[in-house]
């Protein structure tokens, strides 16, 4: 089999044809010896798709591999999430942007040397990548230092990253590491937006509807939600469902109420037990 083909295996497996039954349970020894020997002859490649395999569908089925015996993190490898972390590791230990990428982005829970270890594989491309220069950021506030991650984020969202524009959005507004601006932090709001951020497009929507922060305007608001559930915001999709449900600025519409109430459940919103906190009805 080629690299190619242990990918394919690992997509497959990740589709659920292991769990239906249309894989053998020994595909999971396979994948793994097939990966980590790609990896170790130096395709980061191979390592970052046996990371993800392990965070996939049958991710705990898939055995231990044979990591680097000194890794500079010691989070156990007894977990599918504590395996993926050491795959991404050595792909990332190879100069592999994606790989260094995955890594520190698994690291939220992980332990602090684990974050630091992300921080320096990240740190090469965290000037010249948006989105390496918000995650270092990012690690730069789990490592205590929001203070530190201002610069980062700054660069990232000047270099048009949506995520960081948010972060930033987050900090003013909280004081979190900067001086509060209320007016900084709208201004960051409305660039992540802009971007096409779907929790800024959403809290956009939501001053809209309510004046809060921004004019009252339900029209604006209705464009920003569809905006929102069109990027995969669940809650956005939810509260179209319950605008048209109930009617008053938008139309009364069961239909379409019906339809997002349906997008937002398939996007993993609780609609029944909202609909019920809401005293209403799903139609």
């Amino acid at each position: 089999m080629t690299e190619d083909d242990y990918v394919e295996l690992a997509q497959r497996i990740n589709r659920g044809d292991l769990m239906i039954g249309l894989l053998p349970l020994s595909a999971t020894d396979t994948l793994v010896a097939g990966l980590s020997a790609a990896g170790r002859a130096g395709s980061a490649r191979a390592w970052r798709e046996l990371g993800l395999a392990y965070l996939g569908t049958d991710g705990d089925r898939l055995p231990p591999a044979p990591w680097s015996p000194q890794l500079p993190f010691d989070d156990p490898a007894d977990h599918p999430r504590g395996r993926a972390l050491r795959s991404f590791a050595e792909s990332a230990a190879l100069g592999d942007r994606d790989g260094a990428l995955l890594f520190a982005q698994c690291c939220r829970e992980a332990s602090v040397p684990a974050q630091e270890a992300a921080r320096a594989l990240l740190r090469p491309h965290a000037r010249q990548d948006p989105a390496a220069g918000y995650q270092y950021g990012l690690l730069q506030q789990w490592l205590g230092n929001p203070g530190g991650a201002i610069e980062h984020h700054l660069r990232a969202a000047g270099q048009g990253d949506a995520d960081a524009a948010f972060e930033l959005y987050v900090l003013f507004s909280t004081g979190t590491g900067v001086e509060r601006d209320d007016a900084e932090a709208a201004r960051w709001l409305r660039a992540a937006a802009e971007l096409g951020q779907p929790r800024a497009l959403y809290n956009m929507g939501a001053a809209h509807a309510t004046g809060n922060g921004a004019a009252l305007d339900p029209a604006l608001a209705l464009s920003y939600y569809e905006r929102a559930a069109q990027a995969g915001n669940a809650r956005a999709a939810a509260t179209l469902g319950v605008m048209h449900l109930m009617g008053g600025e938008v139309p009364r519409d069961e239909r379409r109420a019906a339809e997002w109430l349906d997008r937002a459940e398939d996007m993993g919103h609780p609609v029944d037990e909202w609909l019920a906190q809401l005293g209403l009805q799903r139609p």
